[in-house]
Protein backbone atom coordinates (compact mmCIF):
# COMPACT_ATOMS: atom_id res chain seq x y z
CA UNK A 1 0.00 0.00 0.00
CA UNK A 2 1.45 3.30 -1.06
CA UNK A 3 0.17 6.82 -0.78
CA UNK A 4 1.17 9.49 -3.32
CA UNK A 5 3.95 7.22 -4.56
CA UNK A 6 5.54 6.93 -1.12
CA UNK A 7 5.74 3.85 1.06
CA UNK A 8 3.45 3.87 4.08
CA UNK A 9 5.27 4.80 7.31
CA UNK A 10 6.15 2.05 9.76
CA UNK A 11 3.54 2.89 12.39
CA UNK A 12 0.67 2.74 9.92
CA UNK A 13 2.12 -0.36 8.27
CA UNK A 14 2.28 -2.21 11.61
CA UNK A 15 -1.31 -1.30 12.38
CA UNK A 16 -2.45 -2.42 8.94
CA UNK A 17 -0.56 -5.73 9.12
CA UNK A 18 -2.11 -6.43 12.53
CA UNK A 19 -5.59 -5.69 11.16
CA UNK A 20 -5.09 -7.87 8.07
CA UNK A 21 -3.82 -10.87 10.03
CA UNK A 22 -6.70 -10.61 12.50
CA UNK A 23 -9.27 -10.41 9.69
CA UNK A 24 -7.81 -12.78 7.08
CA UNK A 25 -5.84 -15.27 9.14
CA UNK A 26 -2.55 -16.62 7.86
CA UNK A 27 -0.69 -14.24 5.51
CA UNK A 28 2.59 -15.00 3.74
CA UNK A 29 5.61 -12.70 4.08
CA UNK A 30 6.00 -12.37 0.31
CA UNK A 31 2.35 -11.34 -0.02
CA UNK A 32 2.77 -8.62 2.63
CA UNK A 33 5.91 -7.44 0.86
CA UNK A 34 3.98 -6.95 -2.37
CA UNK A 35 1.00 -5.32 -0.65
CA UNK A 36 3.07 -2.72 1.18
CA UNK A 37 5.79 -2.23 -1.42
CA UNK A 38 8.68 -2.99 0.95
CA UNK A 39 11.24 -5.78 1.13
CA UNK A 40 10.61 -9.13 2.79
CA UNK A 41 13.39 -8.26 5.26
CA UNK A 42 11.37 -5.19 6.33
CA UNK A 43 8.20 -7.27 6.70
CA UNK A 44 10.01 -9.83 8.86
CA UNK A 45 11.21 -7.04 11.14
CA UNK A 46 7.63 -5.73 11.33
CA UNK A 47 6.39 -9.18 12.27
CA UNK A 48 9.06 -9.45 14.95
CA UNK A 49 7.75 -6.23 16.49
CA UNK A 50 4.13 -7.36 16.33
CA UNK A 51 4.96 -10.77 17.78
CA UNK A 52 6.81 -9.11 20.67
CA UNK A 53 3.66 -7.06 21.30
CA UNK A 54 1.69 -10.36 21.23
CA UNK A 55 -0.39 -9.14 18.29
CA UNK A 56 0.34 -12.18 16.12
CA UNK A 57 2.50 -15.30 15.87
CA UNK A 58 5.35 -15.64 13.40
CA UNK A 59 5.88 -18.94 11.64
CA UNK A 60 8.22 -19.82 8.81
CA UNK A 61 7.41 -17.52 5.88
CA UNK A 62 4.15 -16.20 7.31
CA UNK A 63 2.16 -14.81 10.24
CA UNK A 64 -0.83 -16.24 12.12
CA UNK A 65 -3.44 -14.61 14.35
CA UNK A 66 -2.84 -15.22 18.06
CA UNK A 67 -6.30 -16.81 18.36
CA UNK A 68 -5.51 -19.42 15.70
CA UNK A 69 -2.20 -20.33 17.34
CA UNK A 70 -3.92 -20.71 20.70
CA UNK A 71 -6.48 -23.05 19.14
CA UNK A 72 -3.78 -25.11 17.47
CA UNK A 73 -1.63 -25.47 20.56
CA UNK A 74 -4.53 -26.55 22.74
CA UNK A 75 -6.35 -28.89 20.36
CA UNK A 76 -5.11 -32.14 21.87
CA UNK A 77 -5.61 -30.92 25.42
CA UNK A 78 -9.13 -29.78 24.60
CA UNK A 79 -10.31 -32.84 22.71
CA UNK A 80 -8.15 -35.72 23.84
CA UNK A 81 -6.79 -34.90 27.27
CA UNK A 82 -3.20 -34.13 26.24
CA UNK A 83 -1.25 -31.18 24.91
CA UNK A 84 0.45 -30.51 21.56
CA UNK A 85 2.96 -27.70 21.32
CA UNK A 86 2.49 -25.69 18.15
CA UNK A 87 5.37 -26.40 15.74
CA UNK A 88 5.79 -24.16 12.71
CA UNK A 89 8.31 -26.52 11.06
CA UNK A 90 5.92 -29.44 11.27
CA UNK A 91 3.13 -27.24 9.95
CA UNK A 92 5.22 -26.43 6.87
CA UNK A 93 6.15 -30.10 6.43
CA UNK A 94 2.46 -31.00 6.64
CA UNK A 95 1.56 -28.42 4.02
CA UNK A 96 4.28 -29.62 1.63
CA UNK A 97 3.40 -33.27 2.14
CA UNK A 98 -0.30 -32.64 1.51
CA UNK A 99 0.57 -30.95 -1.79
CA UNK A 100 1.66 -34.39 -3.06
CA UNK A 101 -1.97 -35.52 -3.08
CA UNK A 102 -3.18 -35.09 -6.65
CA UNK A 103 -5.93 -37.70 -7.01
CA UNK A 104 -8.85 -39.18 -5.10
CA UNK A 105 -7.15 -42.45 -4.22
CA UNK A 106 -7.05 -43.69 -0.65
CA UNK A 107 -4.39 -42.27 1.65
CA UNK A 108 -3.00 -43.57 4.91
CA UNK A 109 -1.98 -41.17 7.69
CA UNK A 110 0.29 -42.75 10.31
CA UNK A 111 0.86 -41.95 13.95
CA UNK A 112 2.74 -38.97 15.36
CA UNK A 113 2.37 -35.19 15.47
CA UNK A 114 4.04 -34.58 12.08
CA UNK A 115 1.39 -36.79 10.48
CA UNK A 116 -1.22 -34.84 12.45
CA UNK A 117 -0.07 -31.70 10.63
CA UNK A 118 -0.43 -33.52 7.30
CA UNK A 119 -4.02 -34.33 8.27
CA UNK A 120 -4.67 -30.69 9.20
CA UNK A 121 -3.70 -29.66 5.68
CA UNK A 122 -5.79 -32.40 4.09
CA UNK A 123 -8.75 -31.13 6.09
CA UNK A 124 -8.60 -28.01 3.87
CA UNK A 125 -9.12 -30.13 0.74
CA UNK A 126 -12.52 -30.93 -0.68
CA UNK A 127 -13.19 -34.63 -1.12
CA UNK A 128 -10.38 -36.77 0.28
CA UNK A 129 -10.25 -40.46 1.23
CA UNK A 130 -8.20 -41.23 4.33
CA UNK A 131 -7.49 -44.34 6.37
CA UNK A 132 -5.71 -43.62 9.65
CA UNK A 133 -4.72 -45.14 12.96
CA UNK A 134 -3.95 -41.68 14.36
CA UNK A 135 -6.71 -40.30 16.59
CA UNK A 136 -5.31 -36.79 16.30
CA UNK A 137 -5.39 -37.00 12.51
CA UNK A 138 -9.00 -38.20 12.59
CA UNK A 139 -9.94 -35.27 14.82
CA UNK A 140 -8.29 -32.81 12.43
CA UNK A 141 -10.03 -34.34 9.40
CA UNK A 142 -13.39 -34.20 11.15
CA UNK A 143 -13.48 -30.49 10.26
CA UNK A 144 -13.78 -31.43 6.57
CA UNK A 145 -17.34 -32.66 6.06
CA UNK A 146 -16.43 -33.91 2.56
CA UNK A 147 -13.63 -36.11 3.83
CA UNK A 148 -14.20 -39.86 3.81
CA UNK A 149 -12.32 -41.00 6.91
CA UNK A 150 -11.92 -44.55 8.20
CA UNK A 151 -10.26 -45.32 11.53
CA UNK A 152 -8.48 -48.63 11.74
CA UNK A 153 -9.18 -50.97 14.61
CA UNK A 154 -6.51 -52.09 17.04
CA UNK A 155 -5.20 -51.64 20.56
CA UNK A 156 -4.98 -48.05 21.76
CA UNK A 157 -1.49 -46.77 22.57
CA UNK A 158 -2.58 -44.26 25.20
CA UNK A 159 0.62 -42.23 25.40
CA UNK A 160 0.65 -41.40 21.69
CA UNK A 161 -3.02 -41.74 20.76
CA UNK A 162 -2.86 -44.25 17.94
CA UNK A 163 -4.02 -47.85 17.48
CA UNK A 164 -1.96 -50.87 16.40
CA UNK A 165 -1.54 -54.59 17.14
CA UNK A 166 -2.88 -57.79 15.61
CA UNK A 167 -6.39 -56.41 15.10
CA UNK A 168 -4.84 -53.53 13.16
CA UNK A 169 -3.23 -55.98 10.73
CA UNK A 170 -6.36 -58.10 10.31
CA UNK A 171 -8.51 -55.05 9.53
CA UNK A 172 -6.33 -54.10 6.54
CA UNK A 173 -6.72 -57.31 4.59
CA UNK A 174 -7.65 -56.69 0.92
CA UNK A 175 -7.24 -52.89 1.17
CA UNK A 176 -5.24 -50.75 -1.27
CA UNK A 177 -3.56 -47.42 -0.48
CA UNK A 178 -2.27 -44.93 -3.08
CA UNK A 179 0.01 -42.99 -0.72
CA UNK A 180 1.00 -43.53 2.90
CA UNK A 181 2.33 -40.66 5.03
CA UNK A 182 4.44 -41.95 7.90
CA UNK A 183 6.57 -40.41 10.65
CA UNK A 184 9.69 -41.93 12.23
CA UNK A 185 11.64 -41.68 15.47
CA UNK A 186 15.04 -41.28 13.83
CA UNK A 187 16.98 -41.38 10.55
CA UNK A 188 20.61 -42.47 10.33
CA UNK A 189 22.81 -43.34 7.37
CA UNK A 190 23.89 -46.65 8.93
CA UNK A 191 20.84 -47.61 11.02
CA UNK A 192 18.25 -46.37 8.52
CA UNK A 193 14.82 -45.30 9.78
CA UNK A 194 14.05 -46.26 13.36
CA UNK A 195 11.05 -46.14 15.71
CA UNK A 196 10.61 -46.46 19.45
CA UNK A 197 7.96 -49.16 19.81
CA UNK A 198 7.17 -52.58 18.37
CA UNK A 199 3.61 -51.40 17.73
CA UNK A 200 4.98 -48.83 15.26
CA UNK A 201 6.99 -51.55 13.54
CA UNK A 202 3.81 -53.58 13.00
CA UNK A 203 2.07 -50.58 11.43
CA UNK A 204 4.95 -49.96 9.01
CA UNK A 205 5.27 -53.55 7.88
CA UNK A 206 1.53 -53.80 7.30
CA UNK A 207 1.19 -50.53 5.39
CA UNK A 208 4.21 -51.22 3.17
CA UNK A 209 2.41 -54.29 1.85
CA UNK A 210 -0.67 -52.39 0.68
CA UNK A 211 0.65 -48.92 -0.29
CA UNK A 212 1.81 -47.91 -3.79
CA UNK A 213 3.94 -45.07 -2.40
CA UNK A 214 5.48 -44.34 0.97
CA UNK A 215 6.13 -40.75 2.05
CA UNK A 216 8.29 -40.25 5.14
CA UNK A 217 7.60 -36.97 6.96
CA UNK A 218 10.13 -35.88 9.58
CA UNK A 219 11.63 -32.66 10.90
CA UNK A 220 15.39 -32.19 10.66
CA UNK A 221 15.96 -32.92 14.36
CA UNK A 222 15.32 -36.62 13.55
CA UNK A 223 18.44 -36.93 11.36
CA UNK A 224 21.59 -38.48 12.85
CA UNK A 225 19.31 -39.99 15.47
CA UNK A 226 18.78 -43.68 16.29
CA UNK A 227 15.87 -45.03 18.30
CA UNK A 228 15.08 -48.59 19.41
CA UNK A 229 13.81 -50.55 16.38
CA UNK A 230 14.93 -50.42 12.74
CA UNK A 231 12.36 -50.14 9.96
CA UNK A 232 14.94 -50.60 7.23
CA UNK A 233 17.32 -48.57 5.09
CA UNK A 234 16.65 -44.97 4.11
CA UNK A 235 15.65 -46.29 0.68
CA UNK A 236 12.38 -47.78 1.97
CA UNK A 237 10.34 -44.71 0.98
CA UNK A 238 9.71 -43.10 -2.40
CA UNK A 239 9.62 -39.55 -1.05
CA UNK A 240 10.89 -37.69 2.02
CA UNK A 241 9.49 -34.37 3.28
CA UNK A 242 11.43 -32.33 5.83
CA UNK A 243 12.65 -28.79 6.60
CA UNK A 244 15.73 -26.75 5.70
CA UNK A 245 17.83 -28.20 8.51
CA UNK A 246 18.43 -31.56 6.78
CA UNK A 247 22.20 -32.34 6.87
CA UNK A 248 23.87 -32.21 3.46
CA UNK A 249 25.02 -35.85 3.57
CA UNK A 250 21.41 -37.03 3.77
CA UNK A 251 20.36 -34.90 0.83
CA UNK A 252 23.26 -36.37 -1.16
CA UNK A 253 22.26 -39.89 -0.11
CA UNK A 254 18.66 -39.42 -1.20
CA UNK A 255 19.65 -37.90 -4.53
CA UNK A 256 22.17 -40.68 -5.18
CA UNK A 257 19.47 -43.29 -4.55
CA UNK A 258 16.82 -41.50 -6.66
CA UNK A 259 14.66 -40.70 -3.65
CA UNK A 260 12.65 -37.52 -3.93
CA UNK A 261 13.32 -35.12 -1.04
CA UNK A 262 11.12 -32.06 -0.58
CA UNK A 263 12.28 -29.24 1.69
Amino acid sequence: MKKDGKTMNKTRRLAEIKRMVEQKGRIEVNALSEIFGVSEVTIRKDLDVLEERKCLKRIYGAALPVKEVTELSSVQEEYLGMHIEYDSKKEEIGRLAASLVTDTGWLFIGQGTTCYYVARELAKFGKVNVLTNNLLAAQALAKNTQANVILTGGNLVHSHLYVAGEMFMRNLDNLHISQAFMGVGGADLSAGYTVNYSTELIVYRTIREIADKMVIVLDSSKFDKKTFLSLGRLTLSDTVVSDKGVPRQYIDYYEKNNIRILI
